[in-house]
């Protein structure tokens, strides 16, 4: 698939080239003819994407093209990037102009030069998007596909808790684990119960009903739930089991032998309920060491084990599982028509009820099926809509795959351009990840995937919008409120996770030691501790060096985690006079403990900002530190980000100083400081130099 970044760019290139800024600064160089030009072959190329999203999985060609296209797209985007640089800098240096010798990066001192390189650098880019626009008409795209219009659907607080707690057809199914749970096994201390289903059947569902039973907590001293997923790591296990005992953050790199040691202080003698979500492990070994680490509770503990395998539940030692059933016809349209009408029960005619209960029983009783066929429903009353769905082809591919998958892309192609690369962009995170709202839409925000086609909304009006959107229709789910009752967080089912790797493709890739290897030219990189290996080889296993990530040319995002031993970051001179990293816009440095000088590690990055000529990080919007311990003044380098728009500070309890040079980042215009509390008393004195500093910047938000 991989479509929707490209649109996203194809999207903001088109956006940036119309903007009043960027064609004054073209009148002024002489090249504004030239970037309409690029401006209306970008909006033809857009406007066939969406018809070759839905030929490219049938179409090699159209597969080919599309990846063709990105080698194109986002190069282009990286020259505007410069442009918009180059813009800067100039009204920056504008009153100075006779004091300080003006530089640009990559371009000649020459103003006669500067005209012509820009002119030669947007033939170049015209030529390359001509040779794509040649080969649509060999690949018969069509540009006049019908684009999917955003709606305002307003998300009702009250309802977002019936949505997600008012399960239908489960009641009968809750009572018997229950009673499983109050069963003893024999002579065992500690016994299992699998619960087995197909993806999408709510055993997950099921297994929260359970858990929160008033009954069920009085019934164990101890209880844990921990989601698995296809990483079956018994250290990880492990680890996750005590972080939810004590409530605490674990180290990372302490060695399975005191983990468990910690596990059995905290569970010997306890009647405990340990939940293992999303097992897919079938290696009797893997299970074996982990289940010599439970032995250890009080008679009564219990196991509980979802799976989509019987297989998986054998090799757990569980000889009958609980297969879990789908809704029977009732439930199915029942959960059906109270997502598609709600309280609008009047809406439902004899014609319509009976298209709808066909609908439900073709979905064959699974929840997430009807739930997402439900939010497509939901905007449509017509007979004719509702037939439409009925005689869909994806029914039969739903028959051939034995998925409800192509019910899922359904909904999924019901959703405008701009939702669905939102979407596509959450595969770059593992499943069972706890969003947080705020910070995925400044994400989103930040590689331009937000229109605001209405003046009087914000971009962050826009990204709400959109995940109200995604949770009405099931894309997310388990929301979070805060005291105020705003949505704060939520996660993705994970075939609704699936689907968004499926329609990502290699474009948003997530590392861990899990996988098997990195492809070639991603967009967005997530990298946990364990997978730096499959970008390049490392010295040893304490990572003191970061190896050569400038060779991914095409980066837009990156995430460094838990390197408590970073010293330097691997590179070579012959590649200093390029950027390290032209296309990132986004550079996320999390869990680096620093000891004794806290810009002992950061010198590590400091490269990057060799001399005052070069910005080797030129599209670098935003830059996050998180709980960087000891860090006791963010680094001088970051004023040389003249692209910088929004800085985080989260959980940096020893900073307390501030650049001097961050005035001079006049693009900024966000700096969080989040439990920050040295640095949060120091912004707050009237007589601090910290606070002159910061004084111009528009949106300050301390915590």
């Amino acid at each position: 698939m991989a479509e929707q970044i490209p649109y996203g760019v194809a999207t903001s290139i088109i956006n940036r080239l119309a903007s009043v800024a960027l064609r004054e600064y073209g009148r002024i160089h002489g090249v504004k003819d030239a970037l309409e030009r690029l401006k209306n072959t970008v909006e033809f190329i857009r406007a066939v994407l969406l018809d070759a999203e839905q030929k490219q999985e049938q179409s090699h060609a159209v597969q080919n093209w599309v990846r063709r296209l990105k080698d194109v797209l986002i190069p282009a985007d990286d020259l505007l990037d410069e442009f918009h640089i180059q813009d800067m800098i100039h009204k920056r240096e504008e009153p100075h102009r006779n004091k300080v010798k003006k530089v640009l990066h990559s371009f000649s001192l020459n103003k006669f030069a500067l005209h012509r390189n820009m002119a030669i650098e947007i033939e170049k880019i015209q030529k390359m998007f001509d040779d794509v626009v040649r080969d649509i008409s060999g690949l018969n795209l069509n540009p006049t596909v019908r684009v999917v219009q955003e709606t305002n659907i307003e998300w009702r607080e009250t309802d977002s808790y019936v949505i997600e707690s008012d399960i239908i057809g489960r009641a009968g199914d809750k009572e018997k684990i229950v009673n499983l749970l109050r069963q003893p096994h024999g002579d065992q201390n500690v016994s299992l119960v699998a619960i087995v289903g197909i993806g999408g059947l709510g055993k997950t569902t099921l297994t929260q009903l359970v858990y929160s039973d008033v009954e069920v907590k009085n019934l164990f001293e101890k209880s844990m739930w921990i989601c698995v997923s296809d990483n079956f790591d018994v250290k990880t296990i492990v680890k996750k089991m005590l972080e939810s005992l004590t409530n605490d953050k674990i180290d990372d790199t302490l060695p399975l032998d005191i983990l468990q040691n910690r596990l059995r202080h905290n569970l010997t003698g306890k009647k405990y309920l340990l939940v293992l979500d999303d097992v897919w492990n079938d290696n009797f070994e893997k299970w074996e060491k982990l289940r010599t680490y439970l032995m250890c509770g009080a008679q009564g503990s219990k196991v509980v084990v979802t799976t989509r395998s019987t297989i998986v539940a054998h090799t757990m030692d569980v000889s009958v599982p609980y297969v879990l059933s789908g809704l029977i016809q009732e439930e199915s349209w029942s959960l059906l028509k109270n997502i598609a009408f709600r309280d609008d029960t009047n809406g439902v005619n004899q014609t319509i009820e009976s298209i709808g209960k066909m609908i439900a029983e073709k979905c064959k009783g699974v929840p997430l099926a009807i739930r997402s066929l439900g939010g497509i429903l939901k905007t449509k009353r017509d007979e004719e809509e509702w037939g439409h769905v009925l005689r869909g082809d994806f029914w039969k591919l739903c028959e051939d795959e034995e998925s409800i998958l192509p019910i899922l892309k359904l909904s999924y192609h019901d959703l405008s351009p701009q939702q669905r690369q939102c979407f596509a962009y959450c595969s770059l995170f593992p499943k069972d990840w706890e969003f947080v709202k705020d910070e995925l839409i400044q994400m989103w925000m930040a590689h331009g995937y937000l229109d605001c086609p209405v003046e009087e909304k914000s971009m962050e009006d826009v990204g709400n919008q959109f995940v109200n959107t995604f949770l009405m229709k099931s894309f997310f789910q388990e929301a979070k409120w805060n005291e105020d009752g705003d949505i704060i967080g939520f996660k993705m089912h994970d075939l609704m996770h699936d689907l968004a790797k499926q329609v990502a493709g290699d474009d948003c890739c997530y590392l861990d030691n899990n996988r098997k290897g990195c492809p070639e030219r991603p967009v967005h990189v997530w990298v946990e501790f364990e997978a730096f290996y499959l970008l390049k080889s490392l010295v040893d296993a304490s990572f003191k060096y970061l190896p050569p990530l400038e060779r991914l040319p095409f980066l837009k995002s990156l995430g460094i985690y838990s390197l408590d031993d970073l010293e330097y970051i691997y590179y070579e001179e012959l590649i200093l006079n390029e950027p390290f990293f032209p296309s990132l816009k986004r550079l996320l440095i999390q869990n680096l403990e620093f000891y004794d000088l806290a810009s002992q590690h950061f010198q590590a990055i400091e490269i990057w900002f060799k001399d005052d000529i070069n910005n080797y990080l030129p599209s670098l919007q935003k830059i996050t530190f998180y709980f960087c311990k000891d860090l006791k003044a963010l680094p001088d380098w970051i004023c040389k980000i003249s692209s910088l728009q929004h800085i985080k500070i989260h959980g940096c309890i020893e900073l307390t100083l501030l650049p001097e040079g961050i005035t001079s980042l006049t693009n900024l215009n966000t700096l969080e400081i989040i439990y920050c509390p040295l640095l949060t008393e120091e912004c707050e004195k009237e007589t601090s130099a910290t606070r002159a500093r910061i004084a111009n910047i528009p949106n300050i938000i301390m915590k």
